[in-house]
């Protein structure tokens, strides 16, 4: 089984505030992979000031523990298919969120997210949320 966690879910996680969160993400480090979609965003909350150096050193260290995924050619067809079928029903997603459901899907991954609502609209993808707040 693969987790792909969404960027909400790794933040709460740098939080640390969420302890239920932070114990399974630790507990499933073997199973997870951090989409490029995502640290992407981290990285941008980084350079644009919004976030702790505590955070940083939390980010760094799960970067060196979990593999991180790039975008391949396949998850362009998906993220194209996904948005299509979404767009066409009037319940589009936000376009990274669409592309971390395109690498789940190539991946056969489950999405950690407490986003739920959003990410069920995507057919055929699995999500958790393992947030507790």
């Amino acid at each position: 089984m693969i987790f792909l966690p969404d960027t909400n879910a790794v933040s709460a996680y740098l939080r640390g505030q969420d302890a239920g969160l932070v114990d399974r993400m630790q507990t499933e480090f073997p199973h997870l992979r951090l989409s490029v979609v995502v640290v992407a965003e981290r990285e941008f909350g980084f350079v644009h000031g919004v976030t702790s150096l505590r955070q940083r050193q939390r980010f760094d260290n799960l970067l060196s523990l979990v593999p991180v995924e790039p975008l391949m050619r396949e998850d362009a067809a998906h993220y194209a298919r996904i948005r299509s079928f979404l767009e066409k029903r009037r319940q589009g997603i936000g376009p990274m969120d669409t592309l971390i459901a395109a690498q789940a899907l190539r991946l056969g991954a489950t999405v950690v997210t407490h986003n739920t609502r959003e990410f069920s609209r995507v057919p055929g993808l699995k999500c958790e949320d393992w947030q507790s707040t």
